[in-house]
């Protein structure tokens, strides 16, 4: 089956650009002799980042000179993910993150808004957004649903089902799934399995479905582990975002809004037949470790090359977590001043 992905490998490599360094204020700089119109010198910028394909207009914007070319070498600092991408980005560690939009970001807008304030973040681009089939199904074991146990979402009732972290939008998501099968939330008791643990764990039947993101969705399936239960459940939602360091953006004004142009450019080149390009699969490939047959196999991320934002989507969010006793303000959060809204 088909599908688009967003996956999880284990290594990343970093490049190093043509030059690092350079003004740390954005300003001018003297144009290379070689032609390229490309800035002599560039200024090394810090991204924190998971290595799941949503995070491809990063490798594709290094590897192509997109962000080169706005006097940009991208750091890339791997990391978990989760609260700690945010308060490093919120600390000034890294100067741009990128990740789910979930209960630690709602928070820590909310904390400083009610301290008066101003959010250290600011949400300037969509990191990505699904549409069916998406790239982080419900699955079952594949021998539970061919003896007819669990063929459909209702299945589930009462039964254990895993996400890989609480609190993430992966929460939502499972939400979603259960909605759109019939049941609640509560219908069903959550518990966390890494994606890298759940195939074996249908297996067992420690647990009984899963939220699995690609590409484990593809090769259990391939492993005759898997089978999806569950894949059009949402459509255009957009679970992570591309968020910067407020007081870098301030003060790098030009290399903020030259990331923003990269970034943007890339995904441009993405949704515009990169998915499907041998040579933006082998970008893939390096970065990610997975091979181009897989890529081209599972399901993708979409992402908007206008780069605006789903404000209505993150707003649903808020009240599924708001629902779940999550978040620690009270009423809804005026995204006008963590969020680029237009």
């Amino acid at each position: 089956m088909k599908r688009r992905i967003l996956v999880l490998v284990a290594m990343v490599a970093v490049l190093a650009a043509a030059a690092c360094g350079g003004d740390d204020d954005g300003g001018e700089q003297s144009s290379n002799p070689d032609g390229t119109g490309r800035p002599a010198e560039l200024t090394q910028v810090t991204v924190g980042y998971i290595p799941f394909l949503i995070d491809a207009p990063f490798f594709v914007g290094i590897e192509k000179g997109y962000f080169a070319d706005e006097g940009l070498e991208l750091k890339l600092e791997r990391i978990a993910g989760g609260a700690d991408m945010l308060l490093q980005t919120a600390a000034g560690n890294f100067d741009i993150g990128s990740g789910g939009i979930g209960v630690s970001l709602f928070n820590a807008a909310g904390a400083a808004i009610k301290s008066g304030k101003e959010v250290p973040f600011e949400v300037v681009a969509p990191l990505h957004h699904e549409k069916a089939p998406v790239a982080t199904p419900l699955v079952v074991s594949k021998e539970r649903y061919d003896s007819g146990e669990l063929t459909k979402v209702s299945d589930l009732k009462g039964k254990k089902v895993s996400i890989n972290a609480p609190g993430a939008s992966i929460e939502y998501w499972l939400y979603r799934a259960l909605k759109a099968g019939g049941l609640k939330y509560t219908d069903v008791t959550v518990v966390t399995v890494s994606f890298a643990e759940v195939s074996a764990a249908l297996k067992n039947k420690s647990i009984d479905g899963a939220m699995l993101g690609e590409p484990f969705t593809t090769l259990g399936e391939d492993q005759g582990l898997v089978r999806v239960l569950s894949e059009d459940f949402v459509n255009g939602d957009q679970p992570t975002g591309v968020y910067w360091n407020r007081t870098w953006a301030k003060k790098n004004p030009e290399l903020a809004a030259g990331f923003l142009r990269a970034y943007l450019k890339a995904v441009a080149d993405l949704e515009n037949g990169g998915w499907q390009d041998p040579a933006t699969l082998a970008i893939l490939e390096k970065y990610t470790q997975v091979p181009a047959d897989v890529i081209k196999r599972a399901a993708r991320p979409y992402n908007d090359p206008q780069g605006k934002l789903n404000l209505e989507g993150f707003r649903d969010q808020e009240r599924f977590f708001r629902g779940l006793g999550l978040l620690t303000y009270d009423g809804e959060l005026d995204f006008s001043l963590f969020m680029k809204t237009k």
